[in-house]
């Protein structure tokens, strides 16, 4: 008998189906010469972004839905240029955060613009370049 409750309560336990936690996004990494392209899309209020494609510099263009960011490699002056050209429903603003290993060196905040690139320095001592905080409208200015 103990052992007919034991299987019963085992099936019970291994039928209810487990939640999965949501995958985590990939991060918008970037290094010197580099361009990514990912869709983004605004649901309620959010910015939801598609999985990214990596590409050179000054090589990709945006479908309509996505964002490119490309960064250049350093200029004379130790910075390198961020350029985001945006074919999205609405403008999308995000940061991006110059990191030598986990310390950030330098960061910017680029405001999204539809109707033309946008573009910004950033110091090219950093080893990567990390995009992050994307938000519609517009960023308070970096700290």
């Amino acid at each position: 008998m103990r052992l007919i409750i034991l299987l019963a309560t085992a099936g019970v336990a291994l039928a209810a189906p487990q939640p999965k936690p949501a995958p985590k996004p990939t991060p918008l990494i970037l290094k010197a010469g580099q361009a990514l392209t990912f869709p983004a899309r605004i649901e309620a209020g959010k910015v939801v972004l598609g999985p990214a494609r990596r590409g050179l510099f000054g090589k990709m263009e945006p479908k309509p839905g996505e964002i490119t960011v490309g960064l250049s490699t350093r200029d004379k002056d130790l910075y390198d240029q961020l350029v985001v050209v945006e074919k999205t429903e609405q403008p999308i603003a995000f940061v991006a955060t110059g990191l030598i290993g986990e310390i950030k060196i330098d960061e910017r905040v680029l405001d999204g613009r539809l109707d033309a690139p946008v573009t910004q320095r950033i110091g090219a001592t950093s080893w990567t370049v990390w995009l992050h905080a994307l938000e519609v409208g517009k960023l308070p200015a970096a700290k």
